[in-house]
């Protein structure tokens, strides 16, 4: 299987990739910054990696920088824990406007037989203040860099199965038998007669599950004769036909 290469760069003024938005007390206003690449992977030959991170606001800014390893649980859902396997600097900066710093991050060895998943979480900290009484709400922003230490063979394609309805919920899953990631970015479920809805995707890890699903409206399911399920990744298509039963819309 081939797989698209990622984008280089996030700028969170714009961004729509995932991010988490903590609401801390600060008396200034949220800043802008970027980070670049956006993921990364190292491999024999190529341990370490540098990732730049701009301040593209007017006002001074504190970031954290924090490496954890990165698994999925049975579900599919991601799981985050302390890891020494990759070293990482500085852990704290400070950015001027328009500022620029680096952070390195590198593998102490090469992956074994399956590929080793991080994600290297930059957050911008709030400036501390002596006075409580002024401060107000803001909004601080925080981004975790996929890292993957890539084994040296890489194999195996996503399992796709087949959709189906229970109770008027549609669901479809989605197994990575392999040794390395991959990346739906959505599934989009349509009747042909107007009716479209997106689920975002996400990463699938080395020999996880992750089951999406979709509420669907009461009439489109009775009525709808078929549904179209269109799977769109990284470097794959896949399309899926399912054949509904009213008995099972709920």
């Amino acid at each position: 299987m081939l797989f698209a290469p990622p984008s280089r760069s996030l700028s969170f003024a714009t961004a729509t990739l995932p991010l988490v938005a903590a609401f801390l007390a600060s008396p200034a206003a949220a800043s802008e910054f970027s980070v670049s690449p956006v993921r990364a992977e190292l491999h024999a030959g190529a341990l370490s990696e540098t990732i730049t991170v701009v301040n593209r606001g007017d006002t001074r800014i504190r970031v954290g920088v924090k490496v954890m390893e990165w698994t999925q649980d049975a579900q599919g859902q991601d799981v985050y824990q302390e890891s020494g396997d990759l070293v990482y600097f500085p852990r704290q900066m400070e950015l001027e406007p328009d500022g620029k710093r680096l952070v390195r991050v590198g593998a102490k060895s090469p992956a074994g037989p399956v590929e080793r998943t991080y994600r290297m979480f930059i957050e911008e900290l709030p400036e501390p203040t002596a006075d409580a009484a002024r401060a107000q709400v803001s909004v601080y922003f925080r981004f975790g860099v996929p890292i993957f230490l890539t084994p040296a063979s890489p194999h195996g394609d996503p399992e796709i199965g087949e959709p189906g309805v229970e109770h008027g919920k549609l669901s479809l899953t989605v197994k990575n038998p392999g040794n390395r990631h991959f990346r739906i970015l959505k599934l989009v479920v349509s009747d042909g007669a107007g009716f479209s809805r997106e689920i975002a995707g996400w990463y699938s890890l080395p020999g996880s599950q992750r089951t999406y699903a979709l509420d669907l409206p009461r009439d489109v399911c009775r009525r709808a004769p078929t549904l179209d399920v269109a799977i769109e990744g990284e470097g794959l298509r896949a399309d899926r036909k399912l054949h509904v039963d009213p008995a099972r819309c709920g």
